[in-house]
Formats: C-alpha cells, sequence, structure tokens
C-alpha cells in the first residue's frame, strides 16, 4: 500500500496514509467530508470531498427511470424514454482486508517523510483545533467576478463591526485609593469627556511616589510625559525636569517610572508638561503580521498636548499658601546677604558725606591751615571708629570660605571692595588735614585748591559706592519681584 495521503487535524498534519486506511478513517467518522488533506505532490490542501480518489464515498445514486406505458403513439413513447437515460454503474467501494485492524489509529502513521505544503491561514488561527475550512460548493463552481466582490463586501463589514466593538468605550469607574477628592474629580471629568479633542489630567498620590493620569481617549495609550517645573512655583529652589512614562488603559493609568533629567530631586508645585500618546489599534496588537500592511498601520494612532499642571498631594488651597510662606522664608534667606552688603555701602556712602561736609565746613571758616585740627579731632571721634568697625567686618566676611567670595570676579559688591572703599575715606581725609595743615594762611585761592582736590577724592569714591549700590539694588530687586 502506498502511503501519500495527510490529515490535517487540529492546528497539525497527520499522515502519510494510504488511500485503504484513509477510506476507513472517513467509515469510522475520524474523518469527515470537510476535512483538509493533502496528497505528496498536490499544489494545495483540499476539502477531502473534494478529491477525485474519493469521490465516490459522496457520490449519490440516481433513482430509477419509472416505465413508460405501452402507448401505440410511438412517438410520444420516444419521448418520454429521452427524459430517464440512465447513469453508468457506481464503481465498486475498495474495502479493507480482513486481516487490517478494525479502527485506524491516527497516531501510528506518524513518518519522517517530506512536510506537506503551508497550513491555511484561516486555519493557523484557529487555536481551539476547530475545522476552519468550510467550502462552500456553490461559489466555488461561480466564475471569480461573481463571487469576489461579495465575499469582498462581507469581509470588510466583518472588519468594520469588529473595530466598532473593540473600540467601544467600557464603562468608566475611577476608583483611586490615595488621592485627594478634587483630583480624583479632576481626572474622572477629563475621563469622562465627550470632545473629539485629546485631553489629559495627571495627580500626585497622598504619599508622593505615583503619578496618576487620566485621558478622554478609550483604549490604551503608551503614555511619555515631559515635565518641567515653573520658576517659583515649586516648594525648592532648584529647576526640575523629569520624564514620566506609563500605560492609560480604560482611562487611567498609574505612573510609576519617573526619570530625572534635570534636579536632584522631584518637587512638588507647578509644571508644564508635554504629552505624547501613541495608540495601537486592538487588530494589531492581536496579529502582528497586520501591522505590515498599511491600512490597518493607519488605524493606529498618535496623540500630542502641551499645558500645565499643579502636581502636588494636597488641595490647591493649601499649596498656594504653603508656596507663599515658603517663597518669603526663601527671598528672605536669598535677600539677606545682598541686603547686609547694601547697608554696608550706605554705610560707607553716610561716613563719606559727613566727612565731606566737615571738612569744606571748617575750610571754609578756618583763617589757618593749622585750625584745620578741629576737623581732625571730630574725625577721629566721630567718624574713625564707624569707618575702622565697618572696614574690619567686611574683611572677616572677605576671607570667610563659607561666603565663597575670595577670587569670584562675579560676586556682586564683594566684601573686599566695600574694605578698600573704607581705607580710600580715611587715606582721604588723612591727607587733606596733612595737605591742608602745611597753610599759614588759607588765602581764597588756597580753599579753592584745597576744596578742588578735595571734592575730586570724594567723588571718586562716590562713583564706586553708587555703582555698587545699583548691583545690589538690582539684585534684591529681582529676587523680590513675584
Amino acid at each position: 500500500m502506498i502511503k501519500e495521503w495527510f490529515v490535517f487535524k487540529g492546528t497539525h498534519h497527520l499522515g502519510p496514509f494510504s488511500i485503504e486506511e484513509m477510506v476507513n478513517l472517513y467509515t469510522n467518522k475520524e474523518l469527515q467530508a470537510k476535512t483538509l488533506v493533502w496528497k505528496e505532490g498536490a499544489a494545495k490542501w483540499d476539502a477531502f470531498s473534494k478529491c477525485d480518489q474519493f469521490a465516490f464515498l459522496f457520490q449519490a445514486v440516481r433513482p430509477a427511470a419509472p416505465s413508460v406505458p405501452d402507448i401505440a403513439d410511438q412517438q410520444v413513447k420516444k419521448s418520454a424514454m429521452v427524459e430517464f437515460d440512465l447513469p453508468p454503474p457506481l464503481p465498486e467501494i475498495p474495502t479493507l482486508p480482513k486481516s487490517g485492524p478494525e479502527k485506524i489509529v491516527v497516531s501510528d502513521f506518524f513518518d519522517d517523510m517530506d512536510l506537506p505544503p503551508p497550513i491555511p491561514l484561516d486555519a493557523i488561527l484557529d487555536p481551539k483545533g476547530k475545522d476552519s475550512f468550510k467550502p462552500s460548493f456553490q461559489l466555488l463552481n461561480l466564475p471569480i467576478k461573481k463571487w469576489f466582490m461579495p465575499m469582498a463586501g462581507v469581509v470588510f463589514l466583518i472588519i468594520i463591526g469588529w473595530y466598532a466593538m473593540t473600540q467601544k468605550e467600557a464603562e468608566i469607574q475611577l476608583r483611586i485609593k490615595g488621592l485627594m477628592p478634587v483630583y480624583l474629580d479632576k481626572l474622572e471629568s477629563i475621563a469622562t469627556k465627550s470632545t473629539t479633542d485629546f485631553d489629559f489630567a495627571i495627580a500626585l498620590s497622598l504619599d508622593g511616589k505615583s503619578l496618576w493620569a487620566s485621558s478622554n481617549v478609550p483604549g490604551d495609550l503608551q503614555t511619555e510625559v515631559k515635565l518641567e517645573s515653573v520658576s517659583r512655583r515649586v516648594l525648592g529652589t532648584e529647576d526640575v525636569q523629569l520624564v514620566v512614562k506609563g500605560k492609560i488603559q480604560n482611562h487611567v493609568g498609574k505612573f510609576n517610572r519617573m526619570i530625572l533629567v534635570k534636579g536632584s530631586k522631584f518637587l512638588p508645585g507647578e509644571y508644564k508638561f508635554k504629552i505624547l500618546a501613541k495608540q495601537t489599534h486592538y487588530l494589531n496588537r492581536r496579529f502582528k503580521q497586520l501591522a505590515a500592511l498599511s491600512f490597518f498601520r493607519t488605524l493606529n494612532k498618535t496623540y500630542e498636548l502641551n499645558g500645565s499642571t499643579l502636581i502636588y498631594s494636597g488641595t490647591p488651597r493649601e499649596f498656594e499658601k504653603r508656596i507663599s510662606d515658603y517663597l518669603s522664608t526663601i527671598i528672605s534667606d536669598q535677600l539677606k546677604p545682598f541686603q547686609e552688603k547694601l547697608e554696608s555701602i550706605q554705610t560707607l556712602e553716610s561716613l563719606l558725606n559727613a566727612t565731606s561736609q566737615n571738612y569744606l565746613m571748617e575750610l571754609d571758616r578756618d583763617k589757618n591751615g593749622k585750625s584745620i585740627a578741629l576737623f581732625e579731632k571730630k574725625f577721629i571721634k566721630d567718624i574713625s571708629p564707624m569707618l575702622q568697625s565697618l572696614i574690619l567686618k567686611n574683611n572677616e566676611f572677605a576671607n570667610d570660605p563659607a561666603l565663597n567670595e575670595l577670587g569670584n570676579t562675579n560676586s556682586i559688591a564683594p566684601y573686599r571692595e566695600q574694605v578698600l572703599l573704607g581705607k580710600q575715606i580715611g587715606e582721604m581725609a588723612s591727607e587733606m588735614i596733612t595737605k591742608t595743615s602745611k597753610y599759614k594762611s588759607l588765602s581764597s585761592s588756597a580753599k579753592v585748591l584745597l576744596k578742588a582736590e578735595f571734592e575730586r577724592k570724594a567723588k571718586a569714591i562716590k562713583l564706586q559706592i553708587d555703582l555698587n549700590a545699583k548691583k545690589l539694588e538690582d539684585k534684591i530687586q529681582k529676587i523680590s519681584k513675584p
């Protein structure tokens, strides 16, 4: 017996079998008319009932022609006989020898012969092993043009129906623990939003460890959110940038993956966001091979959205109170060193003005140079102690490593420069006392010369003081600006 027949059963093929074994399988109801079979050398799998070798199992016997009455009119008899020509007799059905098994076990016929052609796609897509091939003998007997368009229409309607069913919006129930009610309401309002425009909301859990998000788009969304802190609207001094990734499923998702791009940690507060969400259609997820076709790729969608949001575990009102208090503290701490410098500069300016006023007043009323000693006594008593104290204090600050000013050329009104300005005021007063005392008589021309020299020196110091004060005032205003 030549074994050259294979049977497709479940998700795999069995065989080879001989013709007699195939007949026995059919007789024992282990083969059906619609079961797919293949013979070595055949181009494709075919239904068992369509194979010529087994046509005798399915050919119906016509009924015998009725007897024709004996009518005298031969023409009538002849015409009646024409309609009842009998077919040729059926061939004998081969039978298996009695020595053969009464029932063939399919597993006994595995062999290492050449494999049959690929199993049809409709069989592969049925993993339960049911017979998927359901031939329509009426359609197969028609020309292709007559049945192709109806079949294509049916397939199209099936795809559209499947798409509509899989994309049907599920009932939205947001039952999230660990969120403030105000943010839960916000997420739910976005999830149930009926607008066709993509919308998105995000909220921070009470423990500050998880981000929850919702969208008005049904289905699964692979989402990436880029967050950038808004200046002076987070509870910290750092600028923060981070990326969170997660999946929004049935309108809601939980994001636990946070990647810091800038800053040392996440700071609660207000953030600008940029969202990129990608949706892979159910058909492309279920049958990955379909993604290679352009039609099915168009079913996938991409959504983008920019905006800003508050990411804070407490209520918005609580955040506004905290950010106000926090900014007041931060601003106070940031302003303190600059305010102290400005006060020192302003003190130097006051001492310079007092020195100038006293000297010019004494110079105007003195008749000889020795009279300038009155100015010297007043300077030593009222101005010099304050000036020396300020110089010593600024010199101490200038050498303090914690202030990090040594060698820093970008420092605003550095303490070292204030030390030099204080010394310049003292040196100016000493020089003018010496020069004035050399005049035995202070004529008008002598007074003019001394006054001009004093004012030139005082003006140079005043310009430096004003420049440092202006830098400090600008910095203070920038920090204080809301």
